[in-house]
């Protein structure tokens, strides 16, 4: 995976060979599910292709644990999972995973006390706030956590560029980091605009960016921690920060998990395991994957099915954490009721933020088999950049040879030589590159061959 942009153009270059193959003999109908982790991603992706195509696949969220089993059964002619297929849920017929995007988990928590701060986060105080532990907000695992890595405050609650965000981290005492992200219409409207990066003490532009064709950015400058800075496009403020001390309120920790069987629940599960405590199991259920169980925590503990409800009870619940794709959290609805995403630190001992860019730096440390299922690598201590938590999704196709199968084929190809790589980033996903995109396109290729 280390040398997967030197594969990137000869992935790229089948995507002529895709779109020659457009032509399947008549529109199909296409039914599929499962895994909610990548709908914002998928919704947008399959109105495009529909309309590209003219066919009709359409894709219900229910989780990947529904999603596995509606394929086995052929409910779904296609499925999407966050998880490997367990013994349960084996299809008796001929199928393939099909990895296609990846994107990090957020930890999303909104506690209106930081007054707009970033939460900096250890693996060990993620297993108490999870493992049920730590009990209230200002417990000194927190408190120690945020004094390991000076808390700077984003004041402005509703930024004046919808669909534009920007996320801060500490690379030093005196140099940080921004990411500006859009979703597409943003990145669209603001092609050619200008990003600033502001010391609003000084009055100084300490960088300026030209948006062009990615959606996400990032630029780093040396800073003074004393000053204010506002991130602009096009003179419209994203965000304006300065280092604030936080006080932690005496606030239960109502921790938001998945109610359903999910493959989100089943990665960040696999992080708790593989990262931080080995007590930890690693299956679909939350409730199963926790040391103990979670049924002493009462009500401190609720669950919601599926990302899209687990990110609002969280936005709507002042003093609750959880888990969800981040593009969950950067909704810009979600987000002006004061959800956030923490930093979290890495094996390096930095505190990432969940951004593409950090997500991708962890997924290069990892290992992909032959059915194109990765395996993560959490000891990267000297990978400074990497994001620890996310996932990456995959779609389950049958090979058997007939035309609706040949769609989702088709389907697959599209999204990892076209689509992803051109919209991911904008949408809070990272896209799949080189030699693993080049096996998804391979995997890809053996739905309805055979």
């Amino acid at each position: 995976m280390k040398n997967r942009m030197k594969r990137l153009v000869a992935v790229l270059v089948t995507a002529a060979g895709v779109l020659s193959s457009a032509s399947v003999a008549k529109a199909e109908d296409v039914t599929g599910g499962g895994a909610s982790f990548p709908v914002q991603f998928l919704t947008p992706a399959i109105a495009e292709f529909n309309k590209t195509f003219s066919h009709n696949l359409t894709y219900t969220s229910t989780g990947s644990g529904t999603g596995k089993r509606n394929f086995k059964n052929e409910t779904f002619k296609f499925a999407g999972t966050d998880s490997a297929v367990g013994s349960a849920d084996l299809p008796s017929f001929d199928w393939t995973y099909i990895p296609y995007v990846a994107g990090a988990i957020a930890v999303a928590y909104r506690l209106d006390e930081l007054q707009g701060a970033t939460l900096s986060l250890s693996p060990q105080t993620i297993n108490g706030i999870f493992g049920g532990t730590i009990e209230t907000w200002d417990h000194p695992s927190i408190a120690a956590d945020i004094k390991a890595n000076p808390t700077w405050a984003n004041s402005k609650k509703k930024s004046d560029v919808r669909g534009a965000t920007a996320l801060w981290e500490n690379v030093s005492a005196t140099s940080a980091k921004i990411t500006v992200s859009m979703l597409p219409s943003t990145l669209k409207a603001n092609k050619g605009k200008k990003i600033e990066w502001i010391d609003d003490t000084t009055k100084k532009v300490l960088k300026t960016v030209t948006v062009g064709s990615k959606a996400e950015i990032n630029m780093t400058s040396t800073i003074k921690p004393k000053d204010e800075f506002s991130i602009k496009i096009g003179g419209k403020t994203v965000a304006t920060f300065k280092q604030i001390t936080v006080t932690l309120p005496n606030k239960p920790v109502i921790v938001v998990y998945r109610a359903d069987t999910s493959g989100t629940t089943n990665n960040f599960c696999q992080y708790m395991r593989g990262a931080v405590n080995t007590d930890w199991a690693i299956n679909d259920a939350f409730q199963s994957c926790v040391p103990g169980g979670i049924t002493r925590f009462g009500s401190r503990f609720v669950g919601q099915p599926q990302n899209n409800n687990q990110a609002n009870y969280i936005a709507d619940t002042n003093g609750a954490i959880g888990y969800a794709e981040v593009a969950y959290v950067t909704d810009p609805t979600r987000a002006a009721k004061g959800i956030r995403g923490a930093n979290i630190r890495n094996a390096a001992g930095k505190y990432v933020a969940p951004t593409a860019s950090g997500y991708n730096s962890h997924l290069a440390g990892g290992t992909q088999d032959a059915r194109g299922l990765i395996t993560f690598n959490w000891n990267q201590s000297t990978n400074t950049t990497a994001y620890p938590l996310g996932a990456v999704t995959y779609g389950l196709c049958q090979t058997k040879s007939d035309a609706k199968n040949k769609v989702v084929s088709q389907f697959f190809q599209w999204v990892l030589t076209d689509y992803g790589p051109k919209n991911a980033e904008a949408l809070g996903y990272t896209p799949l590159l080189g030699a693993t995109a080049a096996k998804g396109v391979e995997l890809a290729k053996k739905c309805g061959a055979s």
